[in-house]
Parts: structure tokens; C-alpha cells; sequence
């Protein structure tokens, strides 16, 4: 077999060869698959000669155009205007035929004609209102209804929520308003305490200071009659050293006095030392009992912390919120992390070791 170098111009055109292939260049078609079978003449005819049919006969048969009746849309308002001017003339009728059996035979036939013809007016009225309310505003209108006692319904809901809502927000802060009121009244009863017990112990301080002038003031005098005795002794000496009379009379009751002076200024100097002793023990025990008031706050802060790191902010056996069960279900579950059978907390599983490393600072730091 010869090559043919213009095989392809021949066929696709003289202006591409195999080397510049065409601008347009159309594939050639796939080849069929490997069990391809192809189908009959007769089969291919027979869904010609189908779809020619069905054709035919959509041509034939006439095309009739879907009217949709469309519905006024009538409001709640309006049926209740409808149904009431319904009511009216239904009324209307009864009456009407009230005064035409009374006046059955007294009644010329113009007048009875005219109320004839108005009965009929009203029964057409009243036909032409049922006919409407029957029909489909009948269903409209309990759709209408079945919505607008839905959406009241829900906007009761929402009411009652929002009523919930703010009772609850109210009473929050009714609750943080009292919590912040007692927390100003410690802060305030602190204040006065601390203020008392600085006034108390400054007045004890004075008077303290005024027994202990006293108690000075008593020495003094019984040193200062020691003093005269001695002097008096003295100038007794001197005078009876000149050769002068010395009147013994006259010392012992010079003496005689000044014991007496003295058993008095010793008695207030007894008086002055009890009270003074009174008063440092007062002074002692208040210094005490402020010192183990501050042990007792630095106790109470610690428990304080230990508790927030333990259990957070929380009081979980006074935070039930009333519902008893509720809170013993929750210790109960609480409880089984510990024993499988809900027994009671172990004694002394909640405070620390005598001494935590891990919760103390280093000392040597």
C-alpha cells in the first residue's frame, strides 16, 4: 500500500495537512462499545409510529383552560359585621311575621304585599349571608380564628415569660440590694466595734493614768509624813541638845497624827493599786480578746479560701432553691464517687493534710 501524502487534504480540505491541522476540527465519532447491539428497524418504527399517535390525539382532544375561583379574603371584623347584620335581620323577620299573624285579615293587600316583598328582600339578604359563610369563608374563617387564638396564645406565653422574667430580675435584685445592705452594715457594725473598743480603751487608758497619778500622789504624801516625823525628831533633839524644854505631850500627839494621816493615805494607796490592777487585767483581756478576734477573721478567711478552691463561689447546701428531694438526689450522686452505695462523706475528706506543701509558701523564700 502507497502512502497518499494528500489523503487528508483531499478529505478535510486543501488548506491543512498533517502537520497544521485544521481551525475547526471535528472529532471523529466514538467507537461502539464491545457488546453493543443495535436496534431493530421494526422497533424503531413501532415508537415513531407511538409518539405519532399520542400526538394525534393530544391535537384532538379540546384544551380547557383551569378557572380558579378566587375567595375575597374576608377578616374577622367583617364575618362578625356579616354574621351580626344576619342576626338583625333574622329579628327583623320574626317580627314581621308577628304583625302579619296579628293583622292576618285587618291588613289591605297593598300594605301586605309591601311587607310580603320585604320578607323576601330579607330572606334573599339572609340566603345570600349563608351562602357566603358557608362556603369557603366558612373554612377561612376557622383558619383565621385557629390563627389569632394561636398567635394570643403565644403572645400570652410570651407575656407570662416576660412577667417571669422580670419578677425573677427583680427579685435578684431585691436579693443583691439586701446582700449589699448586710454587707454595709457589717462594714458600718466593724466601724463602731473598732470605734468603741479605741474610745474604750483610751478612756481605760486615762483612767488608768489618773489612778496611777493617784497611787504617786499617796506615795508622795506617806513619804512626805515620814519626812516630818523624822524632822520633828530632829528639832526635838537639837532643842533638847540646847538645853531647851521639849513638851513629850505635844510629840505624841504630833505622832498620833501623822499615823493616822498615814493609815488613810495607805488605805487610798491599797484602793489605788487594786483598781490599778483591776483595770491592767481589763486592758489585758480586751488586748486578748481583740487578738483572738483577729485569729478568728484570719480562721475564717482561710476557710473562706479554702472553700472557693474546693467548691467555688457557691453553697451548694443552702443554694436547693427549696426543692429538698432535688438537693438530697444531688449529694446522693455526689456521694457515690466516694462509695458505691450513697453512704455519708468520710469525716475529714474535705480539709487538707496538717500541713499542705502544696498550698503553703516556702518558708526559706
Amino acid at each position: 500500500m502507497s502512502y497518499n501524502p494528500n489523503f487528508y487534504n483531499n478529505i478535510c480540505g486543501n488548506n491543512a495537512t498533517f502537520q497544521s491541522l485544521p481551525s475547526v476540527y471535528v472529532p471523529p465519532p466514538p467507537p461502539p462499545p464491545a457488546f453493543f447491539i443495535p436496534p431493530s428497524t421494526a422497533i424503531v418504527n413501532q415508537e415513531q409510529n407511538d409518539q405519532e399517535a399520542i400526538r394525534k390525539f393530544e391535537n384532538k382532544t379540546p384544551m380547557q383552560k383551569v378557572t380558579q375561583v378566587k375567595t375575597k379574603s374576608l377578616s374577622i371584623s367583617e364575618v362578625r359585621k356579616e354574621i351580626s347584620q344576619l342576626v338583625l335581620a333574622l329579628n327583623n323577620l320574626k317580627r314581621k311575621q308577628n304583625v302579619l299573624l296579628e293583622k292576618l285579615t285587618l291588613l289591605p293587600d297593598d300594605e301586605w304585599n309591601a311587607h310580603v316583598a320585604h320578607i323576601e328582600e330579607n330572606k334573599q339578604q339572609i340566603n345570600k349571608t349563608l351562602s357566603q359563610l358557608n362556603g369557603p369563608y366558612l373554612e377561612m374563617l376557622r383558619k383565621l380564628l385557629a390563627k389569632r387564638s394561636a398567635k394570643r396564645l403565644r403572645l400570652r406565653r410570651r407575656n407570662l415569660e416576660r412577667k417571669k422574667d422580670k419578677e425573677q430580675r427583680i427579685k435578684e435584685l431585691k436579693e443583691r440590694s439586701r446582700k449589699i445592705d448586710e454587707n454595709l452594715q457589717k462594714i458600718q457594725d466593724n466601724i463602731n466595734r473598732v470605734k468603741q473598743e479605741e474610745e474604750a480603751k483610751l478612756e481605760a487608758d486615762m483612767v488608768l493614768k489618773e489612778v496611777l497619778r493617784k497611787k504617786g500622789d499617796a506615795k508622795k504624801c506617806i513619804t512626805k509624813l515620814d519626812a516630818l516625823v523624822k524632822l520633828r525628831k530632829a528639832r526635838q533633839n537639837t532643842a533638847r541638845g540646847r538645853g531647851e524644854n521639849v513638851s513629850e505631850n505635844d510629840g505624841n500627839v504630833f505622832i498620833a497624827n501623822i499615823d493616822k494621816l498615814k493609815s488613810l493615805w495607805t488605805q487610798k494607796l491599797v484602793l489605788y493599786e487594786k483598781e490599778e490592777a483591776d483595770l491592767r487585767a481589763t486592758l489585758k483581756k480586751e488586748e486578748q480578746n481583740i487578738c483572738k478576734s483577729e485569729t478568728e477573721k484570719q480562721v475564717a478567711s482561710n476557710l473562706d479560701q479554702w472553700w472557693g478552691t474546693l467548691f467555688g463561689g457557691m453553697k451548694p447546701q443552702a443554694d436547693f432553691k427549696g426543692n429538698q428531694e432535688q438537693f438530697v438526689n444531688i449529694r446522693t450522686q455526689w456521694d457515690k464517687y466516694i462509695s458505691s452505695d450513697g453512704s455519708p462523706l468520710p469525716v475529714g475528706w474535705v480539709p487538707p493534710a496538717p500541713r499542705p506543701e502544696h498550698c503553703l509558701m516556702d518558708d526559706t523564700q
